[in-house]
């Protein structure tokens, strides 16, 4: 009897086996009961959830992106069939991105609460712990059902400190977005291959595949990430392998080229600024600098600098920092190793070969060999690539757990490692409170340099319109030492100075400096005419003010001062034009108002 059941369950085994694969059988791989999955998840989320917690306090970001993704963002404003289309149809030039998923979620959010940040948050970290069950889903169904695996695999995703700035700021609802649909393509796939090539889970991977690259573009290396896994599934390289890729690789490429045209039509890529042999090098410092983050998440910041010195807010490149060099050579090394790797060990270290490339696969998009942005990496940028990482300590991990005698000290170093992340994380979180915390932060790791221009300046615009004056005061005067040609700075440090200090001398002097640096300013031009004419200047103010009605001509606050100008002038019939014309725009806009 006991034989007739060992061959009914080796039947089974071989009737649910991928064509062309061969397994062997090894049951200490798998040393924990299938009943205590659930279990262990469930510790996972709820870990995950505790160290999120801070988050859900967090208020929206007035000086980074939050402001144009949600306030300012009129295509979340509307849930009908025909604003969802506009979505679909005029969802860019958000940062230069076309994400149009994304921008739906957040519709979905602000139907519910309007722009209060809870809700916005709260969506974030849900789909957060969606994404941290995915990723145990789907290591756990990788060959050999590797649980240990898997759970500190998840563990290790749910509550790292790198994945704060995608979870806490809610302008990165794309990263854990895209990551969701790209995980469960990923689960759908396998279920594919471990189901006989059932074709309904292979349309349900592509149909994933296309949301997660309408969430963001950087989904677009998952077709390679298809390839590995039947490379780690050993499969047999046919025609059909590859055919099967086809629509992926297609799908790929035609929105990924949608989303860089994009992003070249708003001006967010500049290959121009760095040369080959420079973007080269900064692509092997980011493909090494994010792996030692993910080992070690020490000094995280929200902004990091080119590592070039800065003058007048242009990049210095006439050398090449020593940092660059070093990490050219740190990723030759790891490059070096993986290949002796996988042509010595070859079978016997697959799923080293498998994490390695999939985190090359998923980091290779973002590693500024096409730069964007004024950063040279990014936090966010690791969201899903780290699971490449992950991978590779969740199986060393599991190898010797798999061994009676190192179990406890792989549970103790498991628990240390994941509860200093956790308490990182769980610190992390608040410095994404508010501008003030954010930027706060970011100056307190790059304390006199002159690289961080843009915190500098977002802290000083977040007190602005705080009403916190003397502090945006110090910080604008700071960032006009970085920058002393930003004419946007030099305008509120005089506006400070004459609206808010009542110091016309000190206002006129920073706007004729921001005017030198920039005469088709329309806020230096008006305000120059207002303090011209409190000053009794009226022929410069008139002057000024005609400037800016060449920038605006509909702006009845301007129409009004000049037709008061002309009138102290003594230009009756001007000053009656633009007095009546202010009034009319006024009127214009007031009937607009009342019939939306």
């Amino acid at each position: 009897m006991k034989e007739t059941m060992t061959t009914v369950k080796q039947k089974k085994s071989v009737k649910n086996a991928q064509p062309g694969v061969t397994r062997k059988v090894n049951p200490a791989v798998n040393p924990v009961p299938a009943g205590k999955y659930p279990w262990i998840i469930l510790v996972i989320l709820i870990v995950t959830f505790i160290a999120y917690i801070p988050s859900l306090q967090n208020d929206l970001l007035k000086t980074w992106d939050d402001q144009a993704y949600i306030t300012q963002n009129e295509l979340i404003k509307n849930l009908t069939p025909a604003g969802i289309a506009k979505i679909f149809r005029e969802d860019r030039g958000l940062y230069a991105n076309y994400h149009p998923v994304t921008t739906l979620s957040l519709a979905f959010n602000h139907s519910i609460s309007g722009t209060s940040p809870l809700g916005y948050h709260l969506t974030n970290l849900f789909i957060h712990l969606l994404n941290t069950l995915l990723v145990f889903l789907f290591i756990l169904l990788l060959p050999g059902k590797r649980v240990v695996a898997a759970a500190v695999v998840a563990l290790l995703f749910g509550i790292h400190p790198m994945h704060v700035e995608s979870v806490a700021w809610i302008s990165e609802r794309k990263d854990v977005l895209y990551t969701l649909f790209f995980l469960a393509s990923l689960i759908s796939y396998l279920y594919y291959l471990q189901r006989n090539n059932d074709w309904k889970w292979y349309l349900l991977a592509l149909v994933l595949f296309v949301f997660s690259m309408l969430s963001k573009a950087m989904a677009a290396p998952l077709p390679l990430v298809l390839l590995l896994i039947d490379y780690l599934t050993a499969r047999k390289w046919n025609a059909k392998v590859f055919l099967e890729k086809i629509p992926f690789f297609l799908l790929a490429i035609g929105l990924g080229m949608l989303a860089m045209k994009i992003q070249a039509e708003g001006n967010a890529t500049s290959s121009d600024l760095f040369s080959l042999s420079s973007r080269t090098l900064h692509a092997a410092y980011g493909f090494v600098v994010y792996i030692a983050k993910i080992l070690v998440p020490a000094g995280l910041s929200a902004f990091y600098p080119y590592p070039y010195p800065l003058v007048n807010s242009a990049w210095v490149l006439n050398t090449t920092p020593s940092i660059l060099f070093i990490t050219l050579m740190l990723s030759i090394v790891l490059w070096v190793l993986f290949i002796l790797l996988f042509v010595k060990r070859g079978n016997k270290a697959q799923m080293f070969i498998f994490g390695f490339l999939f985190y090359a696969a998923t980091i290779a998009m973002v590693l500024q060999f096409i730069p964007v942005g004024r950063a040279i990496m990014a936090d966010r940028y690791s969201y899903l690539s780290s699971i490449g990482i992950f991978i590779l300590i969740g199986f060393l991990a599991d190898q010797f757990y798999t061994q009676k005698k190192y179990r406890m000290v792989v549970m103790a170093m498991v628990l240390v490692y994941s509860g200093v992340l956790a308490v990182i994380t769980f610190d992390r979180t608040k410095v994404w409170k508010n501008d003030e915390t954010l930027w706060t932060d970011v100056m307190e790791k790059y304390p006199n340099d002159n690289r961080i221009m843009l915190p500098v300046a977002n802290r000083a615009n977040y007190f602005y319109q705080e009403k916190r004056m003397p502090e945006a005061l110090s910080d604008y005067l700071l960032a006009t030492s970085i920058n002393p040609n930003d004419d946007v700075v030099l305008e509120k440090i005089g506006r400070i100075y004459g609206k808010e200090m009542n110091k016309m001398d000190s206002a006129m002097f920073y706007f004729l400096k921001a005017y030198e640096k920039n005469n088709k300013n329309y806020d230096v031009l008006t305000d120059l005419g207002i303090v011209c004419g409190m000053r009794g200047d009226l022929k410069n103010s008139l002057a000024y003010s005609l400037e800016a009605l060449k920038i605006n001509p509909n702006d009845p606050a301007l129409c009004y001062n000049i037709g008061i100008t002309y009138q102290n002038l003594g230009e009756t019939e001007k000053a009656k034009e633009f007095l009546d014309k202010s009034a009319k725009i006024n009127a214009l806009a007031g009937d607009s108002t009342s019939k939306k």
